[in-house]
């Protein structure tokens, strides 16, 4: 998720508070990169990941997002087709506690969410994955639905399964919408990256098999995209509007020394190094590389990572979702939540 400014309390404030955030030491060295055919090290200065206790037996965590105004972690439960369960949770790292953070018609109607983030007004933004949209809840609580067809007009089908999301600092919102956990039988437009504007229609941004993480480098003038099928990494220009440009290819997996499959979510540290979490068993780790696209290590899991965002007082403690977990893993460098 990209690094927003510290937003003012609002209806999120009302839901989540906190006291404390988590610290990591300091890197004394810069990581090495690899090359293709050699042995992909382990990223230097990274801690050992830890899983935070919880007596909640989670289904299938996903979107982490560090809210800095409230000094707490949200994730989601998704739980597909909005089944019982399907929550949004908040982890205070003062108290050590996970409690369900309150969602229009929950309980009793459960929300299968995914990627989270906030605009700049602090609202909450929500990818709704089995309701195929992508919604904002505003500061009365209520839900704004920001994103549900393609095309636009009364010809068009409705979107699929928003998956992941990232929010600039100007407000523009960019979303994958995939085929996984969709509702059946019914007609979908082909997956695809999608912008929506702070003013204006929703716009198309890139057509793919099987997107999946998404991303902003930390001045907001690059969007990366990853497809876990296809085990490939895209980025494309973003201009001053947030209007994006042809895609170039920046990771292809089969390249990548240790293995690179599965590409989730991903998070940003404030040099543009990008920490792509490979949700596959065969690999479980989240691999590291820098603007360039080398690789500068790997952070190996027990079990595969889904998504991961950077929290804390001082931005150096990545929280890393699991199928069952949340882990935290202290990092030599800041990034973005």
């Amino acid at each position: 998720m990209p690094r927003m400014p510290r937003p003012r309390l609002s209806a999120v404030a009302l839901w989540i508070c906190g006291l404390l955030a988590c610290t990591a030491p300091r890197a004394s060295a810069p990581p090495a990169a690899t090359t293709p055919g050699q042995a992909a090290p382990s990223f230097p200065g990274a801690g050992t990941p830890v899983a935070i206790p919880s007596s909640i037996a989670f289904v299938s965590l996903e979107g982490p997002l560090w809210v800095a105004a409230e000094h707490a972690l949200l994730f989601s439960d998704v739980v597909e087709k909005n089944a019982p369960g399907a929550a949004i949770y908040r982890f205070d790292p003062a108290a050590r506690t996970f409690s369900r953070l309150p969602y229009p018609g929950a309980p009793a109607t459960p929300t299968s969410t995914n990627g989270l983030g906030l605009d700049p007004s602090g609202a909450l933004v929500a990818c709704e994955r089995y309701n195929g949209r992508v919604v904002k809840i505003g500061a009365d609580g209520r839900r704004t639905v920001l994103a549900d067809r393609w095309p636009l007009g009364p010809g068009g089908a409705p979107l699929a399964a928003p998956n992941d999301l990232v929010v600039r600092k100007d407000g523009n919102i960019y979303f994958t919408d995939t085929d996984w956990g969709a509702r059946e039988g019914v007609a979908h437009p082909p997956a695809a990256v999608y912008r929506v504007p702070p003013d204006g229609p929703l716009q198309r941004v890139l057509a793919t098999t099987k997107p999946n993480g998404v991303a902003l480098s930390p001045d907001g003038t690059t969007l990366y995209v990853g497809s876990d099928t296809q085990d490939k990494l895209w980025k494309l220009p973003v201009d001053a509007s947030g209007a994006a440009g042809a895609p170039a290819l920046f990771i292809d997996g089969a390249t990548v020394p240790g293995g690179f499959k599965v590409p989730d979510g991903i998070c940003v540290d404030d040099s543009g190094n990008l920490y792509i979490a490979n949700n596959a068993d065969d690999v479980k780790a989240i691999v590291v590389v820098d603007p360039a696209g080398r690789q500068l290590g790997r952070i190996p899991f027990p079990t595969a990572p889904s998504n991961c965002t950077f929290g804390g007082a001082d931005r150096k403690t990545m929280y890393v979702t699991t199928l069952h977990a949340v882990y935290e893993v202290a990092m030599p460098t800041p990034g973005l939540p």
